[in-house]
C-alpha cells in the first residue's frame, strides 16, 4: 500500500513539454562504444504518441482477468455506491510481478534474482461507474491506497469518433469511450523498493466485433517509453525501449528495442521493421553486432554488448519481396520447406493452443482451408507450445489438417527468422515464394476472397 499521495501530476501539457524537451534532449546523454566493451547508454523518459511512436500498445485486461464485476483488490474502502459500479479493473504496473504471475515456474529463468521481500504494491485499482446524473464516468486510485473516497471522477472523452459515426451506417466499427490518469505505484530494484507514477488510460469499446454495452471490450495503455543514443563506428544513432508486457518497468527478457536508422526522429515498432527488435535476442546495427546485457526497471539504463558471433542484418517481411525460406522438422518427423510448396499460396499460422485470439480464429482457418486447399491453398502451422502433448490435443479436437512444425522441438525458429512479436499471426506466401501480406491478422477474408 502506499501511504503518500503523489504530488498532484504534472497537467497534459506539461507531460506534453516535458515529453518533447526529452525527446530532443536525449542526445546530450549518449553511451560511447568500443569495439568489445559493454556500452552503457543512458535513458530518458518519453510518452508515447503516434508522434514518437508507430503504435502505441493496447492492454487487454481480459487476457489477464484483469477486469471483472467484483474487486480485483481486495480491502478496497471508499467505495460509490454499489448500484452505481459497472465494472472493476487493475492495472500492474511493474515488469517483475508479471512475469511472476504469468510464469511462476519460470521465475529464476525470468527474473535478474527471485526475491528475498514482501512483494511491492504494484498494482492499482480503478472503476467504471455512473454518476449521480447517471453519467459513466471512472475513479482511479491515483495514490494506490486502496482508498476511493479521496478520487476525484474523470469524465471519459470519445475513443473513435469517427468510427462511432460510421458505426451508424457499418456494422463492426470499433468505438466507445476513454479516460486517462497518473497513477503511482511501488517497484523493486533488486531488494530496494522504489516508487514511480506513470500516466494510464482505460478505454471501454462499447462497439468491437460482437461485442455490445452491456459485454464492453476493455483495453488499456500504459505511457512509460525510454530513449537514448549511442555512438557506433562514429555514427550517432537514437534508440528507444518499450515494455512488452505492459507495464511501467522493464526487464531485459521482456520488451522491444527500438532504433531509428533512418534519422526521421519517428521508432517503428512493427516487428517487421528493420528498426524494432525483441529486447532479449541479438541484433546486428550499424555493422556491429550487439545484444542486450541489462536495462535498469526504472529504465534509467541500458548496458549493451557485443555477441560472441557475427549476428546478419535484419532482413524486412515486405510485401512484394521473397519470403525467407526455413527448413525444419514438423510434428510427424518429416523435414519440411517452404520451398516444398512453390506453386501454392501458403499461410504460414503462427499460434499456441494457451492463445485465447489463436483459439478465437481457429473455427475460420479450418473453414478457410476445407474450402480452399483444393484451390491452391496450403497453411503451415508455426506452435510456440512448450508441450507437444497439449498442442497435438489442440490439433486433433479441432480437426486442423494442416503440417504443424512444435518450434521447441526444432533449432531453426521460424518466429525469429519472421519477427514475430505477437500470436496469432499470418503471413501470406503467393505462389512464387514471394509475401503478399507480411500480417494478415484481423484480415483472414482477405485471403478466402483471394482465390
Amino acid at each position: 500500500m502506499i501511504s503518500q499521495k503523489p504530488n498532484g501530476g504534472s497537467s497534459k501539457r506539461e507531460a506534453v513539454l516535458f515529453a518533447l524537451l526529452t525527446f530532443f534532449s536525449a542526445s546530450a546523454a549518449m553511451g560511447t562504444s568500443s569495439e568489445d566493451g559493454p556500452i552503457v547508454v543512458p535513458l530518458q523518459w518519453v510518452r508515447p504518441s503516434e508522434d514518437v511512436i508507430d503504435d502505441v500498445p493496447d492492454l487487454d485486461f481480459e487476457s489477464r482477468g484483469w477486469v471483472r464485476k467484483r474487486p480485483v483488490e481486495s480491502g478496497l474502502r471508499g467505495l460509490p455506491p454499489t448500484d452505481r459500479i459497472l465494472f472493476y479493473g487493475i492495472f500492474d504496473l511493474s515488469a517483475e510481478s508479471i512475469v511472476l504471475s504469468l510464469s511462476p515456474e519460470k521465475a529464476s529463468e525470468y527474473l535478474w534474482t527471485l526475491p528475498q521481500r514482501e512483494a511491492p504494491d504494484s498494482r492499482v485499482s480503478w472503476i467504471n461507474a455512473l454518476d449521480a446524473d447517471g453519467e459513466e464516468v471512472f475513479y482511479f486510485d491515483s495514490d494506490n491506497d486502496e482508498d476511493f473516497a479521496d478520487e476525484e471522477p474523470v469524465e471519459p472523452e470519445d475513443y473513435s469518433l469517427f468510427m462511432r459515426l460510421l458505426g451508424y451506417v457499418f456494422d463492426g466499427m470499433s468505438y466507445g469511450i476513454r479516460a486517462e490518469s497518473e497513477v503511482h505505484f511501488e517497484y523493486t530494484d533488486g531488494e530496494e523498493v522504489k516508487e514511480k507514477t506513470v500516466p494510464v488510460a482505460v478505454i471501454k469499446l462499447e462497439q468491437y466485433r460482437k461485442r455490445s454495452p452491456d459485454n464492453p471490450k476493455f483495453e488499456g495503455q500504459v505511457f512509460d517509453m525510454r530513449v537514448g543514443s549511442v555512438e557506433l563506428n562514429g555514427e550517432e544513432v537514437r534508440l528507444a525501449v518499450v515494455s512488452g508486457i505492459d507495464a511501467a518497468t522493464y526487464h531485459d527478457k521482456h520488451g522491444e528495442i527500438l532504433w531509428d536508422l533512418n534519422k526521421d526522429g519517428f521508432f517503428e515498432n512493427e516487428t517487421e521493421s528493420r528498426e524494432c527488435y525483441r529486447i532479449d535476442s541479438s541484433f546486428n546495427i550499424l555493422g556491429r553486432s550487439l545484444q542486450v546485457a541489462m536495462i535498469s526497471p526504472s529504465g534509467d539504463r541500458l548496458v549493451l554488448v557485443p555477441t560472441d558471433e557475427t549476428v546478419p542484418p535484419k532482413i524486412e517481411i515486405t510485401k512484394g519481396e521473397p519470403a525467407p525460406e526455413f527448413a525444419v522438422v514438423d510434428v510427424q518427423g518429416d523435414t519440411l520447406r517452404l520451398s516444398d510448396f512453390r506453386g501454392r499460396h501458403v499461410l504460414l499460422d503462427f499460434w499456441a493452443s494457451w492463445c485465447g485470439p489463436c483459439r478465437e480464429d481457429t473455427p475460420e482457418l479450418v473453414d478457410i482451408y476445407r474450402a480452399k486447399q483444393a484451390h491452391g491453398l496450403e497453411i503451415i502451422g508455426i506452435i510456440k507450445d512448450d508441450s507437444r502433448e497439449a498442442a497435438m490435443r489442440y490439433v486433433e479436437a479441432h480437426g486442423i489438417e494442416w503440417p504443424q512444425i512444435l518450434e521447441v522441438e526444432n533449432e531453426t525458429k521460424p518466429t525469429e527468422i519472421y519477427h514475430i512479436g505477437g500470436i496469432p499471426s499470418y503471413v501470406w506466401v503467393g505462389p512464387d515464394g514471394v509475401v503478399i501480406n507480411p500480417e494478415l491478422k484481423g484480415d483472414l477474408d482477405d485471403l478466402y476472397d483471394a482465390f
